[in-house]
C-alpha cells in the first residue's frame, strides 16, 4: 500500500511540474482572436532547432483582427525579439492594427507585453487556456 502511495504521490508531483513548466514559456496562444474574427492573437510554437546562443527559438503566427502575422521569435535573458516579422496588408474598417507594429516582448506570468521597434509598450496579450 505504501508503494501505491508514493507511485500516486510521484505521479502528482510530476503532472504539477510539468503543468507548471508549460505555462512559463511563450510556446502556446495569446489573446482571445484565435479562431474568432476582429480580435487580436499570436500562436507561438518551438522550432525543431534553434541557434544555441538562445534559450528558446521558434515560429509565430497570428492576426491583428484582420491581417495574418508570420515569423520567428526568439527568447534571450528573458525577453522575446521577433524576426522576419510580416503581415498581410488588407484595408479593416474599425481594427485597430496595433499588432502588426510588434518587434519584441515581455512575459510575466501569463501577460505578454508587446513593444515596437522603440521599445514602447503597445499592448497586452493573456495567454489562452
Amino acid at each position: 500500500m505504501k508503494r501505491l502511495a508514493a507511485l500516486a504521490g510521484s505521479l502528482l508531483l510530476a503532472l504539477t511540474i510539468s503543468s507548471c513548466g508549460a505555462t512559463t514559456g511563450p510556446v502556446g496562444t495569446w489573446g482571445d482572436g484565435y479562431n474568432t474574427d476582429k480580435l487580436p492573437y499570436l500562436e507561438m510554437s518551438l522550432a525543431a532547432e534553434h541557434d544555441p546562443s538562445f534559450d528558446q527559438a521558434g515560429f509565430i503566427t497570428g492576426s491583428d483582427g484582420c491581417n495574418r502575422l508570420t515569423g520567428q521569435w526568439f527568447l534571450a535573458q528573458g525577453k522575446l525579439s521577433f524576426s522576419q516579422f510580416g503581415s498581410t496588408t488588407k484595408a479593416c474598417e474599425d481594427i485597430d492594427t496595433w499588432l502588426s507594429k510588434t518587434a519584441g516582448a515581455t512575459l510575466e506570468g501569463d501577460v505578454l507585453t508587446l513593444t515596437d521597434a522603440s521599445g514602447a509598450v503597445i499592448g497586452t496579450l493573456d495567454r489562452r487556456n
